[in-house]
């Protein structure tokens, strides 16, 4: 599972009860060069948050060390170049916030 806020963060959790370890791998990561280590929490989900410039990323679950996992809830999922499954997260460039200029107040119409 995926939540993204306005402000680049990233949230990604999975629930793996039984694993060991868990790690966080995607092109924001150069795949398995600098792997993000997830930290679980009981009952048994996998959690970590982090700042992702904007953008489409491609992703994956490391489970042991050994079996890739791809997030079904995640912003959409795709094929990888080795015959698995990679998930997308899609990070939305911050809005600009343009000020509005002061509205006129009218006066009380005088008698």
């Amino acid at each position: 599972m995926v939540t993204t806020e306005s402000n680049g963060k990233v949230a990604f959790r999975v629930f793996l009860p039984h694993a060991a370890k868990v790690e966080l791998l995607g092109d924001f990561t150069d795949w398995r060069s600098r792997p993000i280590p997830m930290t679980r929490q009981n009952p048994g989900w996998w959690t970590v948050e982090l700042e992702l410039e904007p953008g489409d990323h491609t992703f994956g679950y490391l489970v042991d060390g050994s079996v890739w996992l791809a997030d079904y809830a995640a912003h959409g999922v795709k094929l990888s170049g080795y015959g698995g499954w990679v998930s997308r997260v899609v990070v939305e460039p911050p809005h600009a916030t343009t000020a509005l200029p002061p509205m006129a107040i009218p006066r009380a119409a005088v008698a």
